[in-house]
């Protein structure tokens, strides 16, 4: 399994635009083959700070997820909506 936290400080004047966007990829994302979980989350201290939790299947998954048009979309606009380029972060689950 692959998990992505995806972290997003954005510009309170684009909140609206912003959040559309995600809510897209939100419903668009939980419709693929190999997704696990796929949610915003707002910082209970922050109301401009938002976090993108992913869980994926495999690596395979994942990688078709970033080809496709909401994927696409979203990539394309996001950092306009935010106050620095987001930053993400991959983890790899330890087998024990």
């Amino acid at each position: 399994m692959i998990t992505l936290n995806v972290f997003f400080n954005v510009n309170s004047e684009k909140r609206t635009e912003f959040l559309n966007v995600l809510n897209n990829m939100v419903v668009e994302s939980n419709k693929e083959q190999g997704c696990l979980i796929y949610k915003l989350w707002q910082d209970t201290n922050a109301v401009d700070s938002y976090a993108l939790i992913e869980l994926w299947e495999n690596k395979e998954v994942l990688n078709k997820h970033q080809k496709t048009p909401h994927w696409i979309a979203f990539n394309d606009v996001v950092n306009s909506y935010l106050t620095e380029p987001y930053d993400e972060h991959h983890y790899q689950e330890i087998a024990h």
